[in-house]
């Protein structure tokens, strides 16, 4: 009869299938496509952080994001909570890591039980390091001259899809080199871990990781799981063992104990090396989507889901199932690689602050922000309202959108014009603000009273928080979608001399650059309009990213600021289109 063991001395973790596969097989490259809540931090990216900085002590690593401000407002405050998290060990509860015990964030000065890194931390005020030395340094993938001239071992790069897949090849993964000669022993060494949910294209996401699971060796990691479970048996088996030999005080039972240690330990000996020289040479694509994790989320949160999201957001943030671009959009010239910009922030400020400090965002770190020039704005009110805002360079010949906001507040007034004011208040010098709400002159009599007096408000509230409001388009005219049309089209085409250049803030303008993307132009019996019936159909929470109401926004905005500038060209009614629709 077998001896019973208890397991106490161990930590008690769930995983779910995917985690567990993604734990089991721990190849060099781990590239985790998984659905929401399906615990891609605390499941994929902790435990894999914890065992690449045990495999590689003394090392540098990289934790990379698209942006630093995501980085330290979000990212990693989700790994350090998972951190935090509670195990039993022993029978009493203690974080999965302790601070100031297993690692220390933003020290320039380590515990004395901490192990020296190999070289010297270079950013001390934004790395993590734990106490066999090796380190996490923040990277951002919009600065990827950060880690000009560094070595590092391993890169975990967060959301995946929000980072640019050529910087990433170009500038950052040829910095997965150096290391000692037992360093370069270790699975992980020159490796990469990813995760992040399924890009949607047609929201301007990257796509790039989806190139690694046709590179994928599917015999190499069949055999890796059967090795891995094999050795995980004979460890687990060392460890039964262990706990026998404390209980008992028999000579014939220890010395059985210490032979079958000696088989066991033989054969650890032989395969965990192969096992490491296995992994160290084999990709793994983990995809799946939510319903992986149907055990702990429940049917009712899958229902829920499908209510809510309109149904290209459940099938890929859900479903996992990709969604191409589409080629119809009202939008016709508009190109994200060149109309978008991504040097959002002064790093250099940013780059002072200590991951210890709390992060607030506002205008005086946008490298585009001009506290001493006017701000216009374009305003969509309506029971979802949104603002997009903008600034004039070049003496007018460009035009940066540089900040976007939403609310579907009961009040959306107040919410956006304090929002408004704690981002751009205590840096702007001018206090101009030129407002631009929706041309109304088309609208029936309730809705003219309502834009008005909605546009009023704002502009109210606005001057509440000490700002200068220029209301315009009160009583004009009626203007059709295909001026609308023409007019984006001639802006982002760039071939008109009177009008500037549009460039967007993809960091601070996500949902009006992912909007855009699915503005679709809508064409029936000759006539053009911007199909607006995702208005509908999303609900209000969600319509921020992909609903043509910030489009809407920039349409009044540069329809108010730009129209006259082209006069000619919007006054003529287009041959091929005789039944115009107003807006």
């Amino acid at each position: 009869m077998s001896e019973r063991v208890s397991y106490d001395d161990m930590e008690q973790l769930y995983m779910n299938q995917v985690q567990l596969l993604c734990n089991v097989i721990d190849s060099n490259i781990l590239i985790a496509e998984l659905g929401r809540a399906t615990g891609k931090t605390e499941g994929v990216t902790t435990p894999r952080i914890i065992r690449v900085a045990d495999s590689m002590p003394g090392e540098l690593m990289f934790l990379v994001h698209k942006t630093y401000v995501a980085l330290i407002s979000n990212v990693f405050p989700n790994i350090q909570a998972s951190f935090s998290r509670m195990v039993s060990v022993n029978g009493r509860e203690r974080p999965l890591l302790e601070y100031g015990v297993d690692y220390v964030v933003g020290e320039t000065r380590l515990p004395s039980h901490f192990r020296k890194p190999r070289y010297p931390v270079s950013y001390p005020k934004h790395s993590v390091v734990f106490r066999n030395g090796a380190h996490l340094q923040l990277v951002s993938s919009d600065q990827p001259e950060s880690v000009a001239g560094r070595n590092a071992v391993h890169a975990f790069i967060e959301e995946m899809k929000h980072n640019s897949g050529e910087k990433l090849r170009s500038r950052l993964f040829p910095s997965l080199r150096g290391g000692s000669a037992e360093i370069r022993k270790s699975p992980y060494y020159a490796g990469v871990t990813g995760v992040s949910d399924t890009a949607r294209v047609d929201l301007g996401e990257d796509d790039w990781f989806e190139e690694y699971e046709k590179k994928v060796d599917r015999q190499l990691v069949s055999e890796i799981v059967t090795v891995a479970l094999h050795l995980n048996k004979q460890l687990l088996r060392l460890h039964e063992l262990k706990a026998q030999l404390r209980e008992t005080k028999n000579p014939v039972t220890m010395e059985r104990i210490r032979l079958e240690q000696q088989r066991l330990n033989h054969i650890v000996a032989i395969w965990k090396p192969r096992l490491a020289d296995m992994r160290r040479n084999a990709i793994f694509y983990a995809r799946a989507s939510s319903f992986t994790n149907l055990d702990i989320l429940g049917a009712k949160f899958f229902k829920t889901q499908l209510d809510t999201l309109d149904i290209d957001e459940f099938l890929t943030s859900i479903c996992a199932i990709r969604h191409k671009e589409v080629t119809n959009k009202f939008f016709a010239a508009y190109d994200r690689h060149r109309h978008q910009f991504k040097d959002s922030y002064i790093y250099d400020l940013i780059m002072k602050l200590d991951l210890k400090d709390k992060f607030i965002l506002t205008a005086h770190y946008l490298r585009h922000y001009s506290p001493m020039d006017e701000i216009y704005v374009g305003y969509d009110p309506g029971n979802f309202s949104s603002l997009v805002c903008a600034q004039k360079k070049e003496y007018g010949k460009r035009l940066d959108v540089i900040k976007e906001f939403t609310s579907f507040a009961p009040v959306p007034q107040d919410d956006l014009a304090q929002q408004f004011h704690l981002f751009f208040g205590a840096d702007s010098v001018n206090k101009t603000v030129h407002l631009y709400p929706d041309r109304a002159g088309n609208k029936t009599r309730e809705e003219l009273e309502q834009i008005t007096t909605d546009s009023r408000k704002m502009k109210e509230r606005l001057e509440q928080y000490g700002f200068s409001v220029v209301l315009y388009n009160e009583g004009q005219g009626t203007i059709y979608y295909w001026q609308q049309y023409k007019l984006l089209l001639m802006l982002f085409s760039e071939h008109h001399d009177a009008l500037p250049r549009i460039r967007i803030d993809e960091n601070e303008c996500k949902n009006l650059c992912s909007a855009i993307m699915v503005s679709p132009v809508k064409q029936q019996s000759g006539k053009i309009e911007l199909d607006k019936s995702s208005e509908r159909k999303e609900p209000l929470k969600h319509q921020a990213g992909l609903t043509t109401q910030l489009p809407s926004a920039l349409i009044y905005l540069l329809y108010g600021m730009y129209a006259d500038l082209c006069r000619q060209e919007l006054s003529s009614l287009p041959t091929d289109l005789p039944d115009n629709i107003p807006v």
